[in-house]
C-alpha cells in the first residue's frame, strides 16, 4: 500500500478519539480524510460523468477547450496536500509533462477553496485529477500522486484521441 496513493479505512475507538481529532491528525500527516458511517462500500458512489456548469473558472474553461478544440484535466489538490506538492515539485514540472500541459486546458482546483466543485464531481482523495472532452464529458479519472511517465502518456493519449474526434 502507497498512503499517497491508495484508499485506506481507519477504525477507531471513540472513547479515545473523536472524529473530528481523527481526521485533524490525518491531515496534519498529510492525507485526506473523509468519515463514512456505512458498511456500505465507500467506493461504490458512481463518479460524475460530466464537468457541472455554475463555476465562473470552469465554464471559462470549458468555452476555451470548446474554442480550441483541446481536452480539458482538472486537477483537485489542496495545500495541506503532501502528494498534491509532491507531483507540483516533480511531475508537473517535468518537461515532457509541461509540454503536454500545453496542448490540453490544464486548471487546477483548491478542493478547499471550492468545496462545491468537489462535492458535486465525487472528489474523495487527493490528488485528484479528471479528463475531460472539450465538450466537458469526463473520459478518465486518476487518484493519488502521478509519475511523470505515467501521467505524460495519460495526456498525450488524451491530446492524441481530442485531435482525432
Amino acid at each position: 500500500m502507497l498512503l499517497d496513493r491508495d484508499l485506506f479505512v481507519v477504525t477507531f475507538d471513540p472513547s479515545k478519539a473523536n472524529e473530528a481529532q481523527l481526521i485533524a491528525k490525518v491531515k496534519e500527516s498529510g492525507y485526506t480524510a473523509q468519515v463514512v458511517a456505512t458498511t456500505k462500500n465507500i467506493n461504490a458512489a458512481a463518479p460524475a460523468t460530466s464537468l457541472p456548469a455554475g463555476f465562473a473558472f470552469l465554464d471559462k474553461a470549458l468555452a476555451q477547450a470548446q474554442r480550441e478544440h483541446k481536452a480539458i484535466v482538472l486537477d483537485f489538490s489542496a495545500e495541506w496536500c503532501v502528494p498534491c506538492r509532491r507531483m507540483e515539485k516533480t511531475t508537473l514540472v517535468d518537461s515532457r509533462v509541461a509540454t503536454l500541459l500545453e496542448q490540453v486546458v490544464f486548471v487546477r482546483v483548491d478542493a478547499d477553496k471550492h468545496p462545491e466543485l468537489a462535492r458535486k464531481l465525487g472528489v474523495v482523495g487527493l490528488p485528484d485529477i479528471r479528463f475531460a472532452a472539450p465538450d466537458g464529458h469526463v473520459l478518465r479519472q486518476l487518484r493519488g500522486f502521478q509519475e511523470a511517465e505515467a501521467f505524460a502518456t495519460v495526456i498525450e493519449r488524451l491530446v492524441q484521441e481530442t485531435r482525432n474526434k
